[in-house]
């Protein structure tokens, strides 16, 4: 028997001093890189990710996305959370010092990969992937939302090309098949909440693009 549901969710805007920054895309979209750059261009900034380096984090990198674990998929977003819970204490604690905190990715990412890991989602199904995704994102509605969350646009052909020419792309996630489900997640969240993100192309060139961040960066007044 089906029953509807509706409702509203809202996140905890940053009211600290510092500056909160996320960069987030499909796998290959240059984050990782892009954050490193960024770490160069504000010194003083802290780079932090996702999954951590914590106790928990190490879990899901090594085994869960390692291929190793025998969790099933739909529970690796409850693991993400606990770490992402762990981590924001510490978020918290620097944007009260005034400190700019990068991060390479944030827990929009879960809807894009939390709908990934659902088996047999119709991507057609608007009603059946809002509700996924809004239960997922229910876990973060008391974290701190960025202050800037970038969307790094990259096509799928060319993420292909960088995960095929990379030895560092190993992860269960590193693969085509997931990335076309993992984009239209994106493309759902970039729909829903068009206010929260910035797109840049991201098949520019690394410079280009370090600059056209860093004047976002700068351009947030606090």
């Amino acid at each position: 028997m089906k029953q509807h549901v509706s409702f509203d969710i809202d996140f905890r805007r940053n009211t600290y001093p510092g500056k909160f920054i996320v960069l987030e895309g499909i796998e290959a979209s240059g984050k990782t890189t892009q954050v490193k750059r960024l770490g160069e261009k504000f010194p003083n900034a802290v780079l932090t990710k996702n999954p951590t380096n914590s106790q928990i984090g190490s879990l899901i990198r090594n085994e869960v996305l390692g291929g190793s674990s025998k969790i099933p998929p739909v529970a690796y977003q409850y693991l993400f959370a606990a770490d992402r819970e762990i981590q924001q204490e510490e978020i918290i604690g620097y944007l009260k010092e005034g400190k700019t905190v990068i991060s390479d990715r944030y827990f929009w990412s879960s809807v894009a990969y939390g709908i990934a890991d659902r088996q047999g989602m119709d991507y057609e199904d608007f009603e059946n992937v809002s509700l996924t995704a809004f239960s997922i994102l229910s876990m973060y509605h008391q974290f701190v939302l960025p202050d800037l969350s970038v969307y790094l646009e990259i096509s799928l052909n060319e993420s292909l090309k960088r995960i095929q020419g990379s030895t560092k792309h190993t992860e269960i996630y590193d693969n085509h098949e997931m990335n076309v489900k993992i984009q239209k997640g994106y493309k759902w969240l970039l729909e829903k909440f068009p206010e929260e993100f910035k797109t840049l192309d991201a098949e520019q060139s690394e410079e280009d693009l370090t600059l056209k961040l860093t004047k976002l960066i700068e351009g947030i007044s606090k």
